[in-house]
């Protein structure tokens, strides 16, 4: 009972370690950088939103000063003095005509808002799909490691039996020379292995730090499609994808952008109300017994004023402004048709990828079980000295390399199926992930 319990104790650690795909992209997407420059960019557009919103509201403006002043005036008849002077006001301004600049400006910034968010959501896509490469890439490169380390030892072994006969001296010294170089070829390919393996797991801590090894993670199943053909496909590409709709959101601010630009060509209109007092201004003081007192020693104003301007040039400025929006429109339709191509062009890849490697994997299974008992067939013959050590290392090579192909075409299967949900808009929803 206490063996048992001592078990338990060992492997919980162990199992509570294990990190599924769908745990990968839900920490990814949580505490990678990117995500939270971008969410960070998205708060920022949101309140520089409300910063455009306050053209429609009154600017209320309050001013006072103090300090001394020396003035030689009519009021004071020409007589230096030196008074401390105050002043206050407050002024309303409430604008009534922009030239649109205000209405546009919303709209612009509305649309670099749902610009920033779409921004967001694309960016948990391509880092979504960026978590399921690398994890998945650490699931393949260490499965054939475990191959080459299987191969060498095949050839160890074999390599020991052919250096007995040579001893024996009934084995032929080509056989033994061949098997040595295969057998370093062998052990060549598996440091290359072990290579491959090692810069998969630091791919896979650059996306996600942490220790992490192969047995950390579950092999990935693979679901249903969101259709199942490709016109559906790029139907639903063209309408979840993030990416395009970062620049269909683009689009409405650059349009926006271009409105606005039209605001300098037309006058401005502001309603404003102001009221001011100042006292001990100009050399007259508030004093009654001041030789200087006098009926301008308080100085209150009261005003109600409709302020027009109309700029009728600045040099050309405005007219470039509009040009340059109208490019940059120009610009983001040409990025949209750029992003469509891109999306369908991926898409149809993914698509022929995921239909080819289903195929192949059903003529590699074939071919393995052929393999395998091929080999086994070998092996009794080799024994009834039907075939040499080197017949065998043929059929194990053929052996390990239907092995290999294999695993790409099962990993690459896999990967098809995640790009083509990433590449519709689904992975996320597929996977049940949680963008905060």
């Amino acid at each position: 009972m206490k063996n048992k319990l001592l078990a338990s104790a060992i492997l919980l650690p162990v199992l509570a370690s294990a990190v599924s795909i769908t745990d990968a992209v839900q920490q990814t997407i949580g505490t990678h950088p990117q995500m939270k420059m971008k969410i960070e960019d998205h708060n920022t557009q949101k309140e520089l939103l409300t910063s455009v919103k306050s053209g429609y509201l009154p600017s209320i403006d309050l001013s006072y000063s103090i300090g001394p002043e020396k003035t030689r005036t009519i009021a004071n008849g020409r007589q230096d003095e030196t008074l401390t002077r105050s002043e206050f006001s407050i002024k309303l301004s409430q604008n009534v005509f922009s030239g649109f600049d205000t209405r546009y400006g919303v709209k612009q910034q509305k649309s670099l808002v749902l610009s920033a968010g779409s921004t967001v959501q694309e960016g948990a896509n391509n880092l979504a799909l960026e978590a399921v490469s690398a994890y998945i890439n650490v699931l393949k490169t260490h499965e054939f490691l475990e191959i080459s380390k299987e191969n060498v030892a095949v050839h160890k072994k074999y390599l020991s039996q052919i250096k007995e006969k040579v001893d024996a001296g009934v084995g032929r010294s080509s056989d033994y020379k061949q098997t040595l170089s295969r057998y370093e070829n062998a052990l060549s390919n598996q440091y290359l292995s072990q290579q491959n393996y090692d810069n998969a797991i630091t791919s896979y801590k650059r996306i996600l730090p942490g220790n992490v090894t192969a047995s950390d993670l579950d092999k990935p199943s693979i679901g249903s499609l969101p259709a199942q053909n490709i016109e559906a496909l790029f139907e639903l590409a063209i309408k979840n994808n993030p990416t395009i709709h970062v620049s269909q959101n683009e689009i409405g601010a650059a349009d926006a952008a271009l409105k606005r630009s039209e605001a300098p060509f037309y006058p401005t209109a502001n309603i404003v109300l102001e009221s001011s007092w100042d006292r001990q201004a100009n050399g007259v003081s508030t004093n009654a017994d001041s030789p200087n007192q006098s009926l301008f020693d308080k100085n209150d104003a009261r005003s109600a004023l409709l302020v027009l301007n109309y700029n009728i040039f600045n040099g050309l400025a405005d007219k470039a402004n509009k040009e340059a929006s109208r490019y940059r429109l120009l610009n983001k339709n040409s990025t949209l048709a750029d992003a469509k191509r891109f999306v369908k062009a991926n898409t149809q890849i993914a698509w022929q990828t995921f239909n080819s490697t289903k195929q192949q994997l059903v003529h590699i299974d074939n071919n393995i079980e052929s393999t395998s008992q091929t080999v086994s067939d070998y092996l009794k013959e080799n024994e009834l000295g039907r075939r040499s050590i080197v017949d065998l290392l043929n059929i194990e090579l053929e052996y390990n390399n239907a092995r290999n192909s294999k695993v790409t075409a099962e990993y690459d299967n896999i990967a098809a199926y995640y790009q083509l949900l990433s590449y519709t808009g689904k992975i996320l929803e597929e996977m049940n992930i949680i963008v905060k």
